[in-house]
């Protein structure tokens, strides 16, 4: 069997969940390759599998880190002209590859060119609406966000089946960007995550034994969105260091895995280990992507959430986690040590305690890769039997 896998090249998460996956398929003797952008392209190859360069086409951020809408529109032919070249390029390496099935993770140009060439496509994807952020409630937003659903969101259904990573409702985090959505042939399937723990270094081993409450401070996103909030998880780690035990993650995939000691806990640049540190923490300190959600939720961690400034993804995202009682969420400009202490402290209390186990064990009982890797291969198995 051999599956072509296309991620979305802007943030990390994508490409997380599909080399789960991938480890899956390739278990099973399946013929893996992919397709990505920039640093995502860089990870894939990291873990051992073919990755073809795409161009990146993503939505623009500024110096902080916020989502700029009207620079973003202002790019929107080259980001509509990139995305051209995607599918052209998805034709020409699905055409060479010759896979029996393709999956895509929020990779709309390797959806498009399967289905030019015939080949079947299932899309696992947790974004079928792009809705207005709180701070852009403008004309040019409404434009964006009207366009986006009901002319972008209908290709979708190119795909043989969406995959939904995430919880049925009323638990859907991703409610806000699923909910709604003119999208047919949709199934929830759980949250995929990283599995197993990885081998504990020194740093870890000193983490776990720690007495005070201990937190794992991931930074995560596209690379412009990382270094404002990578400068606040070591301002407020070093301000909150007698009181709580810090791990933070740079979120850089290319930096080093190896872990160096600061005023606030312990550091990496990347943390190669990132599932033990969400399984042996007391909460998580995050941005407000799906896959961190979803990762915290399966290990029933508290967590606080930072969206990206003004990305209304992350926002929608973040209310849900907080509404179900597994988060609370702040914005960017608000955070300060005394916010952060005082949320800490909620966040450790008995209520979200209670409702992290609850809500975790409705989405442990999910088995998204088992499920992903059972329609692939069913797919696959059809498509075999079928006269070319």
């Amino acid at each position: 069997m051999k599956v072509y896998i296309g991620c979305f090249g802007s943030g990390l998460g994508h490409a997380s969940r599909m080399l789960e996956v991938a480890k899956e398929l390739s278990a099973r003797n399946a013929l893996v390759e992919f397709s990505s952008s920039g640093e995502v392209a860089s990870l894939i190859r990291g873990h051992g599998y073919p990755c073809n360069d795409l161009p990146l086409a993503d939505v623009r951020y500024s110096e902080s880190g916020a989502f700029l809408l009207k620079a973003t529109l202002v790019a929107y032919p080259t980001i509509l002209a990139r995305t051209y070249r995607q599918l052209g390029d998805e034709i020409a390496n699905i055409e060479r590859f010759g896979p029996d099935v393709v999956l895509s993770d929020s990779a709309l140009p390797t959806v498009l060119a399967a289905k030019i060439l015939r080949v079947p496509a299932y899309t696992v994807l947790n974004q079928l609406n792009l809705t207005s952020s709180h701070g852009n409630k403008g004309v040019l937003s409404r434009l964006l966000s009207v366009g986006t659903s009901a002319g972008m969101g209908r290709l979708w259904e190119f795909s043989d089946e969406v995959l939904l990573p995430d919880l049925p409702p009323p638990y859907t985090i991703s409610e806000k960007n699923l909910w709604g959505s003119n999208v047919e042939k949709t199934r929830y399937v759980g949250f995929l995550a990283p599995s197993g723990g990885g081998n504990p270094d020194h740093a870890a081993v000193e983490f776990i034994n720690d007495n005070r409450p201990k937190i794992f401070w991931q930074v995560s996103g596209p690379p412009k969105t990382r270094s404002s909030f990578l400068r606040m998880a070591m301002e407020y780690s070093e301000a909150l260091a007698e009181k709580y035990s810090f791990v933070v993650s740079g979120g850089d995939p290319l930096a080093s895995t190896s872990p160096t000691r600061f005023r606030g806990g312990w550091y990496y640049g990347w943390c190669g280990i990132a599932e033990f540190y969400f399984k042996a923490c007391d909460l998580v300190v995050s941005r407000a992507g799906h896959g961190t959600i979803g990762q915290a939720i399966l290990w029933s961690k508290p967590s606080l959430l930072v969206p990206i400034p003004k990305q209304p993804e992350q926002e929608g995202n973040a209310e849900k986690a907080a509404k179900l009682g597994v988060s609370i969420w702040h914005r960017q400009e608000a955070l300060s040590a005394e916010v952060l202490e005082e949320s800490f402290g909620a966040l450790l209390s008995g209520n979200y305690q209670a409702a992290t186990k609850r809500i975790g064990d409705l989405a442990r009982r999910f088995d998204a890769k088992a499920d992903i890797v059972r329609t692939i291969e069913s797919a696959a198995m059809r498509a075999r039997r079928q006269p070319h």
